[in-house]
């Protein structure tokens, strides 16, 4: 039967015919080759046909799908098909597309290429450029293409002529890609890019590379050609070719340090040690001598703990030996942290940090340059499910870098039992809300904090001073008592408070120093508790008032005013019955009071007796807007919160009414906030004794008040609306800068002028604040401070943003940390300019970069500011 069929030419006919045909094909093909015809299965759908070939003595192990739009050809003697027009087949995860498709069955190889286009002149850049509908080949989220590609379904390697690939936005072109198998590609005259572009505008050009996929690509020799312009070239190279952790050389930056001459930064070497740690050390080396080290070793286990050791050594030399500004100095910093969840209610957090005395002077941020401090602290956290206590150890230290002084504390131990309801059943402690009538004594509630610190302090008041230790420890009690009846409108609140502090020093008064009338002092050992107490009670309600006014688009306003009265009793703890307190006279012959427990860690008793009725009334403006139909909703807006609060305190001996405290805050719309407060006296300000007298101001007719202070404060946030992204290097650019974002405060790295990267996609941005203050406890002698600060970001061009920044002292008239940025976007690069013209940072950076995470460290950085 085969003499008279050699080949069977399936072409777009009816389904019945194409059927009929199949069928043919498949009787044809049972008699010649009987040993595979039971595992043939040929099931037609217009031109689309599927082959199970899992049993067959090909290897193959999954179904292969062909289609073609043109015809479909089989040869039956050799087992060779042939597709014309659009042909497309898929196996398994893989996929081709091409103008010309042929399978030979017998060896499993797949043959795919275009056609040549008579359109197109031979003066095209590339022979694949001569030819129309040339393969495409998919493999999971790989995609390959060229003038002609090769597969093999059973050893699954494949090759790629004229073709190139793209995987982890990173494109591969060359002569001839072979893929020996599914993670391993060669390239002969190749390139690599992470350019979008069919031209790119940068690559790195090697006769011979290998790429292991989503690890890295090894070349030899290769050029870097910016603008088809080569740049340099190295004997061999190996970079990642995906992102994310992976082991290798960290390539350096050149840099300009002025003083401290030319050098390379950032050198080093990174190590993915495990999946759970890694280490990347770094070194600076610079031609006045001056080099630094930085190794940073990490660690992290999802859900359990993660934690550092970084830190550096550096020593610095700058200028010549014979210069009086000559340098040279070492310093150093390290830092460990650790956080740990053992369990939902247990957590460990250790943030230890030690730097020499002149690391201040190299602050690698200006927040870091402006505190001056480092500040260390290990905290172990406790808490009881179902109960309301908690515990926690702590052990802390404060090193001042200025002036030398240490401050630990070792350790500090603290309990707590937030508030509970003693006297209430269990069942209406689960279930408080069940049921509000509770009687007055399950109304009743208590808490309970208790505290341990033991404090070393080592001061220095002047540099050439000897140190001083201050050494003390404590434990101080609280215990507190309070309830919250409803009667009728009103909430009555009544509070008892209990304070205990136990001491094993105090200070006893020796004499005084007649010269400068200080009492002279000595530490006295021994147990001592200081203990104290205070009760109290204060009512308040709500009162509203609503106005419905006849203007459009407004419902109504509401005014809530929440009025609070308070009585106050703490009896006078200076009384000789209490013993905190001792008595002497000065040189003058006053009698004083000395407190024996004020340098001890929590303090001693308060002197003098309190019966004191607080006054509070809170005000709430608001006003509600009118839906105009059943597709909008109403909205609300705060207008105005203002409050008033003062207190008169029947047993001071003198001054009994305190300062009248205003504070107010409101917020119109989404752009403007502002808030302040206010303080007014009534008492007179005497000009001859330069201080307030106990006499009222409307005894003089002076008025009711005199304001002593006012601050101001308004603020506002404006930005355009984001542009969508429209190319696929936008959408890795907004992806970049997000994840950018999330990274910022793990970066260990981050210089003075290392800030995000610019986001191109918002237009323009712009933030302002301003703060006013005004102090005149004298009258006649007002001293006033005046700030404004802004920010401003926009686009100058769809690919150029210009940023400023920078704070003015309206009264000094002076600009504060002054900052301008221009940023270009050039498609795959990043050019930065960054300028502080005046101040302790007072430089500029220049740098172009390649924007691709994977190629982070391909920059060229200028500088003339000295520090890191």
């Amino acid at each position: 039967m085969m003499s008279y069929h050699k080949a069977i030419r399936v072409r777009r006919f009816t389904q019945n015919s194409f059927c009929v045909l199949i069928s043919l094909w498949f009787i044809f093909s049972s008699v010649s080759y009987s040993q595979t015809a039971d595992s043939l299965k040929i099931r037609p759908d217009s031109l689309q046909t599927k082959i199970d070939t899992s049993k067959t003595s090909s290897s193959i192990d999954s179904m292969v799908t062909y289609t073609a739009n043109d015809s479909i050809v089989f040869t039956f003697d050799d087992k060779q098909m042939k597709m014309f027009g659009k042909s497309d087949v898929k196996y398994k995860d893989i996929g081709l597309k091409s103008e010309r498709i042929d399978v030979n069955w017998n060896t499993n190889q797949l043959t795919s290429y275009g056609i040549l286009d008579s359109t197109k002149k031979e003066r095209t850049d590339t022979l694949k450029k001569l030819y129309t509908g040339t393969p495409i080949m998919t493999e999971g989220a790989d995609k390959y293409d060229g003038w002609k590609i090769s597969y093999n379904f059973k050893t699954q390697k494949g090759r790629v002529t004229l073709g190139g690939t793209s995987q982890d936005q990173g494109f591969y072109n060359g002569e001839q890609i072979k893929k020996m198998d599914r993670d391993m590609l060669f390239i002969a005259n190749g390139y690599y890019t992470t350019c979008e572009y069919g031209h790119p505008h940068f690559y790195f050009f090697s006769p011979e590379m290998r790429v292991t996929v989503k690890d890295k690509i090894v070349a030899r020799p290769i050029y870097l050609y910016i603008s088809d312009v080569p740049i340099f070239a190295l004997p061999f190279g190996v970079f990642p070719s995906q992102g994310g952790r992976r082991s290798g050389i960290i390539a350096p930056t050149f840099v300009d340090q002025g003083s401290r001459g030319t050098g390379l930064e950032h050198f080093g070497y990174y190590w993915a040690m495990s999946e759970y740690t890694d280490l990347a050390v770094l070194g600076d080396w610079l031609t006045s001598g001056t080099y630094r080290v930085s190794p940073n070793f990490r660690y992290a286990k999802r859900y359990d703990f993660t934690g550092s050791l970084s830190g550096y050594y550096q020593r610095t030399f700058e200028n010549e030996p014979n210069d009086n500004d000559y340098v040279n100095k070492a310093d150093y910093y390290a830092n460990l942290r650790h956080n740990q969840r053992f369990n939902p209610t247990t957590n460990l957090d250790v943030n230890f940090t030690f730097a020499s005395s002149e690391n201040y002077r190299r602050a690698l941020t200006l927040t870091d340059l402006l505190n001056q401090e480092i500040t260390s602290n290990a905290t172990l956290s406790k808490s009881w499910e179902g109960t309301n206590s908690s515990m926690s150890a702590n052990i802390g230290r404060t090193q001042n870098l200025i002036t030398g002084s240490i401050t630990n504390v070792l350790p500090s131990i603290s309990y707590s039992h937030a508030q509970t309801y003693p006297f209430r059943s269990e069942k209406r402690n689960r279930n408080p809300s069940s049921d509000n009538s509770f009687s007055w004594y399950e109304m009743i509630g208590m808490s309970y904090n208790s505290q341990y610190q033991r404090v070393d302090n080592k001061t220095r008041p002047t540099d050439t001073a000897a140190f001083t230790l201050y050494e003390r420890q404590g434990v101080n009690h609280s215990l507190s008592f309070n309830a919250a009846p409803k009667a009728g409108y009103f909430t009555i609140s009544p509070a008892l408070s209990y304070n205990e502090r136990w001491y094993d020093k105090s200070t006893r008064l020796v004499s005084v120093d007649t010269s400068t009338n200080a009492p002279i002092t000595e530490d006295k050992k021994g147990l001592e508790a200081v203990r104290t107490f205070g009760l109290g009670v204060s009512a308040s309600t709500k009162l509203y008032g609503i106005f419905q006014p006849p203007i459009p688009g407004v419902a109504g306003f509401r005014h809530t005013l929440t009025p609070s009265i308070g009585y106050n009793y703490t009896p006078d703890f200076s009384k000789p019955s209490f013993g905190y307190y001792q008595t002497y006279k000065d040189k003058f012959g006053v009698e004083q009071k000395f407190n024996r427990f004020q340098r001890e860690i929590y303090g001693g008793a308060s002197a003098g007796e309190q019966q004191a009725i607080s006054l509070s009334v809170g005000n709430v403006f608001e006003m509600k807007t009118s839906a105009a139909d059943t597709s909008q909703k109403e909205e609300k807006y705060q207008l105005l919160n203002l409050g008033l609060s003062t207190n008169y305190n029947f047993a001071a001996d003198k001054f009994k009414l305190s300062d009248l405290s205003v504070n107010y805050r409101t917020q119109i719309g989404e752009y403007l906030s502002i808030n302040g407060n206010s303080n007014y006296r009534f008492y007179e300000f005497d000009q001859a004794t330069n201080s307030r007298v106990d006499r009222y101001l409307w005894e003089r007719g002076k008025g009711i008040v005199e304001m002593t202070n006012f601050s101001l404060n308004l603020s506002t946030s404006l930005r355009g609306e984001r542009k969508k992204a429209q190319t696929q290097q936008q959408v890795s650019d907004s992806a970049r800068i997000a994840e950018d974002t999330r990274n910022k405060a793990f970066n260990g790295n981050r210089s003075i002028y290392d800030s995000g990267e610019p986001d191109f996609s918002i237009p323009w941005s712009m933030s302002l604040s301003f703060s006013f203050a005004q102090n005149q406890e004298n009258p006649q002698q007002k001293s006033r401070s005046a700030n404004i600060s802004g920010n401003l970001d926009f686009n100058l061009t769809e690919n150029w943003k210009f940023t400023a920044s920078t704070s003015y002292d309206i009264t000094h008239k002076q600009l504060a940390a002054p900052q301008i940025n221009i940023s270009r976007d050039l498609h795959c690069w990043l050019m930065n300019f960054q300028w502080t013209p005046i101040g302790y940072a007072a430089g500029y950076r220049f740098e172009i970069r390649v924007k691709a995470p994977q190629l982070q460290d391909i920059k060229l950085t200028k500088q003339n500011n000295d520090r890191l």
